[in-house]
């Protein structure tokens, strides 16, 4: 009693309780002293939330006895586990402040059970084979082993699951991966809806049917035909154009410059010529002056010269190509990773790691990558800024991939946050050191 003058006892030291209801017991106080004293009951090893005391302080009289009613209200959560849950009632004294009495009992939490599942996605295009992640939350309070099978009613696709049975821990979350790969294919065609269910059975508890849908596309791609004939349409264009356009100014451009090499050489023999009659005229002047040579006749000059057309020059235009191409502009691939190193807490509460992009530069993410090698416990959050997109608990997985169709986005200057709840430490390690692998593109 640690020199206390009190004695105290418990009307029971076992309550039975279902989750969402209440129950308690009675606590009775003796003032075994000879001094009027007060005294203040409280309760140790159980949450405050969910547990009153009615009155708190007794006022006693020496050999007067009171008592104080207990009541528990456990709530229907996953938090508090199915079993055994000892508590104590903590008596202290106003008179002795440094002494007190604690009387132990305990909690018997009776179990329950809920189970929710949810296709990721309910629907999914795919020409050969689609993928689906059936996610089993435990919102029960003790673990729980599910069945899992997968049902075509009209035979339409092959199914395949990579789990057939789970044991889901309370308060977790467990991914199986599906495959439905249709029968039949088709090149050309309106998309087919081939429906499946998913049947998750809890031991003991009713089968719980989550319905998906396989949208089926033709094989070939919708965009090949316009391509191919959009393609014609240019090729014929071009043509056009070649023979309307580019090639009659091409042949006007070469017989320009022909006639242009034609004309120069036409008025060099011109000059050649008329030099050749000159020294023809000089030298029949110096024959007479010497009484020599024959007598001058007219056209002389011109069949004495013997001149010969000359060929035009074959001409050239030289082209100036001036190299330098401009430099890539667009979307930038980006890919980062952000560790976490997180405190064990008692609280709840969490902490917080980011990544944020150069300035003026938003981000689309497209694919996720989460790796818990050690095991750690705990609650995963993903936000952008303020919006959270993705929690998880850390027991659910060591490795875990999540892909979007529709990329996720972060604004210029809107980080990207991982925050860890870190309720137990995986072996060799007194900190939880969960990491997220983050991919897609950098924008302008």
């Amino acid at each position: 009693m640690n020199g206390m003058a009190a004695t105290v006892s418990l009307s029971t030291d076992s309550i039975e309780l279902v989750p969402g209801e209440t129950g308690g017991c009675e606590v009775s106080v003796t003032n075994t002293g000879s001094l009027v004293d007060q005294f203040s009951i409280s309760l140790v090893g159980v949450r405050e939330d969910w547990v009153t005391v009615e009155p708190a302080t007794l006022n006693l009289m020496p050999a007067a006895s009171a008592t104080a009613t207990v009541t528990f209200a456990p709530p229907r959560s996953p938090e508090l586990v199915a079993g055994r849950h000892p508590f104590g009632v903590r008596v202290g004294s106003r008179e002795d402040p440094r002494a007190s009495v604690v009387e132990e009992g305990a909690v018997e939490v009776a179990p329950f059970q809920e189970i929710v599942t949810e296709l990721v996605p309910g629907r999914r295009r795919a020409a050969r084979r689609a993928k689906f992640k059936l996610a089993v939350d435990n919102l029960g309070n003790s673990e729980v082993v599910v069945g899992v099978s997968l049902r075509d009613p009209d035979d339409e696709l092959r199914l395949e699951t990579s789990r057939q049975a789970i044991t889901t821990a309370p308060g977790t979350a467990t991914i199986v991966k599906l495959r439905a790969t249709p029968h039949r294919r088709f090149w050309r065609g309106q998309p087919k809806m081939l429906p499946f269910e998913v049947v998750a059975t809890p031991v003991g508890e009713e089968p719980i049917r989550t319905s998906g849908v396989v949208q089926q596309e033709q094989l070939m791609p919708k965009w090949l035909l316009p391509a191919l004939a959009a393609a014609v349409v240019v090729v014929v264009a071009a043509a056009a154009a070649w023979f309307a356009l580019l090639k009659p100014a091409v042949e006007s451009v070469a017989t320009e410059q022909t006639q242009q090499q034609v004309a120069k050489a036409e008025n060099a023999a011109s000059r050649a010529s008329g030099a050749a009659d000159k020294a023809t005229a000089a030298a029949t002047v110096a024959q007479r002056a010497a009484g020599i040579g024959p007598s001058p006749t007219p056209g002389g000059a011109a069949s004495a010269a013997g001149l010969t057309s000359v060929p035009p020059p074959s001409g050239r235009t030289p082209s100036a190509v001036k190299p330098g191409a401009a430099a890539p502009t667009g979307p930038l691939p980006l890919s980062f990773r952000v560790a976490t190193e997180a405190k064990l807490v008692t609280d709840g509460s969490f902490q917080t790691f980011s990544y944020t992009a150069p300035p003026k530069k938003r981000i689309e993410i497209a694919d996720l990558v989460l790796q818990n090698p050690r095991g750690d416990s705990g609650i995963l959050r993903i936000s952008i800024g303020k919006d959270i997109v993705l929690e998880i608990g850390l027991a659910n997985f060591r490795d875990l991939d999540y892909h979007y169709l529709e990329p996720l986005n972060a604004a210029v200057g809107q980080p990207v946050v991982v925050s860890v709840n870190c309720t137990a430490a995986g072996v060799g390690s007194d900190r939880c050191t969960p990491s997220v692998s983050f991919s897609g593109r950098l924008l302008s």
